[in-house]
């Protein structure tokens, strides 16, 4: 009896199973999409303009590192060398994502103990600025920019901040919202300052969501493109590699060198961190 009921079940079983398999080979199938261009970009890379140019899908016939030579002492307009532009990148990363992770959470920390109708105000003012394009304030901020002599690598980090700020406070807030007050209260007690409760016992607590936030800054200032370019126009690693891809010229076998170059850091520091964005996310929305 138990024989003849287990093979509908088996039966009722199998398109599940066919389904499962199906989604398997369609997400395998996506993957392979879009991490296809990033092994293209690496092959050729390695390779001459020329092979590129004939066989840009291929293997490279003898493996060869003379674009990366090429593209570490190349220089661009102004005498920026690749080196100068990795060190302008790093310190612009640096100095946006620690003033977005700075600002933002100590606006979030008032925000979410402070009871009132204009932090609940400003907090909803935050939120609305994530629906807000760029491109909608894109030439207000240039000219603002212009007017204040911020063209430079200072007035750049300051419109990072600004532009990062209301993404990285909405997620402060979730996960500031599980932070229990009695800590807070307790530290009170014993004398401390809001500064030092913040700084002291706050902020570690904090230390998944701010892993979150730093990791996502830094790949957006990192390979951001049109605000270094519409304010700098030199002078970053994105706008580097304009020297081997122009209107006249186009060495793709350089080029495809700098983006491997200007790449790697990052995509190390996502690879090995990348387990804290998931964790960070998953912390705000339950505390949230």
């Amino acid at each position: 009896m138990s024989e003849a009921m287990s093979i509908p079940v088996r039966i009722r079983m199998a398109p599940k199973r066919i389904w499962l398999l199906v989604m398997e080979i369609a997400m395998i199938l996506l993957a392979v999409a879009f991490i296809y261009p990033a092994i293209y970009v690496v092959i050729n890379a390695f390779k001459s303009t020329s092979e590129i140019q004939m066989n840009p899908a291929g293997l490279p016939k003898a493996a060869s590192f003379a674009n990366f030579l090429r593209v570490w002492s190349a220089e661009g307009s102004g005498g920026i060398n690749f080196l100068h532009a990795l060190v302008n990148t790093i310190l612009l990363t640096l100095g946006a994502v620690t003033g977005v992770i700075l600002f933002s959470s100590m606006a979030a920390y008032i925000l979410v103990r402070t009871k009132s109708r204009t932090s609940t105000s400003l907090y909803f003012m935050f939120a609305f600025f994530l629906v807000i394009p760029f491109q909608t304030i894109m030439v207000s901020l240039v000219v603002l920019a212009t007017d204040l002599g911020f063209t430079n690598v200072f007035g750049l980090i300051v419109m990072y901040i600004g532009l990062g700020a209301p993404t990285a406070v909405f997620m402060f807030h979730g996960f500031i919202k599980g932070v229990p007050l009695s800590l807070e209260e307790s530290a009170a007690i014993d004398g401390a300052g809001t500064f030092r409760i913040f700084f002291q016992i706050v902020f570690p607590l904090l230390t998944p969501i701010t892993a979150t936030i730093g990791i996502l800054d830094v790949l957006w200032v990192w390979n951001d493109f049109l605000l270094p370019f519409i304010i700098l126009r030199k002078g970053t690693l994105v706008l580097f590699q304009f020297n081997f891809f122009g209107t006249f010229t186009k060495d793709y076998g350089a080029l495809t060198a700098s983006l491997v170059m200007s790449a790697t850091p990052v995509v190390i520091l996502y690879l090995s961190l990348q387990r804290y964005i998931i964790k960070g996310i998953a912390a705000g929305a339950v505390k949230g």
